[in-house]
């Protein structure tokens, strides 16, 4: 049935599928099937300027171009597009110490050949410095690595 659908709407068939995708980018944003619905658009508009004569551009060869021009859409856009990372917060989601850069606060334990332990929160974690630091010295995160704070005087 839903080959039928296509194959009756003709060359519409690929505005529908191009629709298709670019709501589905609304829904779940990620400039991912933008790209691929841009490319059903061209498809679908390539196809319908030669409407009258389609023996040239068959399905099969609609199918290919799509899938090129998917590829080449998605590359083009990830170099234009580049991905920030750094400042979005839903890229700390598995970084739960990264919630934790730029906090004040001051050792629990002394830091001694570059290991010490803070309290923030409800929790002591472990720290890691260059310098060694008696205990009660105020110190602010500045990141982390391998699961410990890193540390410096504030």
């Amino acid at each position: 049935m839903v080959m039928q659908t296509l194959t009756d709407l003709g060359p519409w068939s690929w505005f529908l599928v191009g629709l298709v995708l670019l709501i589905g980018e609304v829904a779940l944003p990620g400039v991912f099937l933008i790209w691929f619905g841009l490319s059903a658009l061209v498809i679908g508009t390539l196809t319908l300027v030669s409407f009258t004569d389609v023996a040239w551009w068959p399905w099969q060869a609609q199918i290919v171009a799509f899938g090129v021009l998917s590829l080449v859409l998605a590359l083009v856009g990830r170099r234009l597009f580049p991905a920030d990372n750094e400042n979005d917060d839903a890229s700390k989601i598995n970084d739960p110490l990264g919630r934790y850069a730029g906090s004040e606060t001051s050792l629990v334990e002394p830091v001694e050949n570059g290991n010490g332990r803070v309290k923030l929160g409800d929790t002591t974690w472990r720290v890691l410095s260059e310098t060694d630091l008696p205990a009660g010295t105020r110190v602010r995160v500045i990141g982390n690595q391998n699961g410990a704070l890193v540390v410096e005087r504030a």
